[in-house]
């Protein structure tokens, strides 16, 4: 039995069998052909089935979810489908709170507890190495903050502060002022959880690396 999850990618995927393709592949500049739309996501490269709207992954670790792209179909099709024209990045970046107004007030508090920041304390290197393989950009005071690409000139801002004796490890993500023209609020969490999933798998096989040369 399909998740409400897997619901709404198959809603985004008739989404996108509805919509213009010859348009989004001129908005984009997406490589084709007759059967397949590719695209790069975050480091991965992955293809759209232009019939079914099936997503596959063509190289990258690929194995986050295996058979479940449900975070980055839901990014993808809400990317190519949302905007007739393609959107341009203003340069000034804002929390998930600002984006969202009313709606949004109070994530920033909620990101603050993600747990997956448990998950990097102590591992900073290997964090660090885990954003550079994202093709991240060095930027800010944080503990380790980098500008990651998500798709072509959208991406997000992670800043990770290490814990101490009186505040846990906490993560922070921000997005371009003009994110909600590439793409609805909810579907900010969809990047965030791709982010947080490839970082978590690229942290730990560091970690396996390690353990297999001691």
């Amino acid at each position: 039995m399909a998740s409400n999850y897997e619901k709404m990618l198959q809603g985004a995927q008739a989404l996108f069998l509805e919509k213009d393709q010859p348009g989004m592949i001129g908005r984009w500049g997406l490589e084709h052909d007759d059967d397949w739309l590719y695209v790069r996501y975050f480091d991965e490269r992955l293809r759209i089935h232009r019939r079914t709207a099936a997503l596959e992954s063509l190289e990258g670790a690929g194995t986050f979810r295996p058979g479940n792209y449900v975070n980055e179909g839901m990014v993808l099709f809400d990317l190519l489908t949302l905007s007739p024209d393609r959107p341009r990045t203003a340069g000034r970046w804002a929390s998930i709170s600002t984006l969202g107004g009313i709606i949004g007030a109070g994530h920033d508090r909620t990101l603050s507890n993600d747990p997956t920041a448990a998950k990097f304390a102590g591992r900073e290197d290997a964090l660090r190495a885990a954003c550079e393989r994202l093709r991240g950009t060095p930027l800010g005071k944080a503990d380790v903050g980098y500008v990651i690409p998500v798709f072509e000139d959208f991406g997000i801002w992670f800043q990770y502060w290490e814990g101490d004796d009186e505040f846990p490890a906490n993560i922070k993500y921000l997005f371009d002022e003009n994110a909600l023209r590439f793409m609805h609020y909810e579907t900010l969490w969809y990047v965030m959880n791709s982010l947080a999933d490839r970082l978590e798998y690229y942290v730990n096989e560091g970690a396996d690396h390690e353990d297999q040369q001691a």
